[in-house]
C-alpha cells in the first residue's frame, strides 16, 4: 500500500482529499435517510417486502371491529349534532331579534333594485334581438345573415371560433372518442 500511494503524484492529493470528504458526505447522508426510513416504517407499522411471509390466514385489521371505540365515536359524533343544532339556534334567534340596521336596509333596497333593473333589461334586450333578427331574416339570406353577424360583431365571432377550435383540438389530442 505505501508504494502505491508514492506512486500518486503530489497535485491529485487535493482531488483525492475532496472525493473523500464527498464520499463521508455521501455516506452520513445515506445512513441518515436509512435510519428515517427505518424509523418511519416502524411509526407506521409497515413490514420490509423482503420480511414478508406468505399466510393463508392473514386478514386485514379493518376486518377486526372495535365495538368500544365505535361507540364512543357515535356518542362524540351525536353530541357534536346536538351541540352544533344548539349553536344554529341560537344564532337564528340572535338574527330574528336584531333589527337591521338603515345601512343593511339600504343595501337590501339598491340590491332588488338592481335585480329587476337586470330583469328588465334582459326581457327588453330578448324582445328587441327577436323583432331585429325577424327583421333581418326577411332581408337577407342565409350567407349574407352570417356576414353581417361577423361584420357586426367581429370579436365575438374571433373569440367564438378561437374556443370552438381549442375544443376541437383538445378533442382530437385527447382522443376522448377513442376507448381506453
Amino acid at each position: 500500500m505505501p508504494e502505491i500511494a508514492e506512486t500518486i503524484p503530489p497535485e491529485a492529493w487535493p482531488f483525492i482529499d475532496q472525493l473523500f470528504v464527498a464520499t463521508l458526505v455521501v455516506a452520513a447522508i445515506w445512513l441518515v435517510l436509512s435510519g428515517f426510513v427505518l424509523w418511519r416504517r416502524k411509526a407506521s407499522n409497515l413490514t420490509p417486502v423482503s420480511a414478508a411471509g406468505k399466510s393463508k390466514s392473514a386478514q386485514p385489521d379493518f376486518l377486526k371491529v372495535d365495538s368500544k371505540a365505535r361507540e364512543a365515536a357515535i356518542a362524540r359524533g351525536e353530541s357534536f349534532d346536538k351541540e352544533l343544532a344548539r349553536r344554529e339556534r341560537r344564532e337564528a334567534s340572535r338574527a330574528a331579534s336584531s333589527p337591521a340596521t338603515l345601512s343593511q336596509r339600504i343595501a337590501g333596497a339598491i340590491t332588488f333594485l338592481m335585480s329587476l333593473f337586470t330583469l328588465a333589461t334582459m326581457i327588453y334586450g330578448a324582445i328587441f334581438q327577436v323583432s331585429r333578427m325577424g327583421s333581418m331574416m326577411k332581408e337577407y339570406s342565409s350567407f349574407e345573415r352570417i356576414v353581417l353577424v361577423i361584420q357586426r360583431h367581429p370579436i365575438a365571432f374571433s373569440v367564438a371560433v378561437f374556443v370552438i377550435l381549442f375544443h376541437i383540438y383538445r378533442y382530437f389530442a385527447q382522443r376522448k372518442w377513442q376507448e381506453a
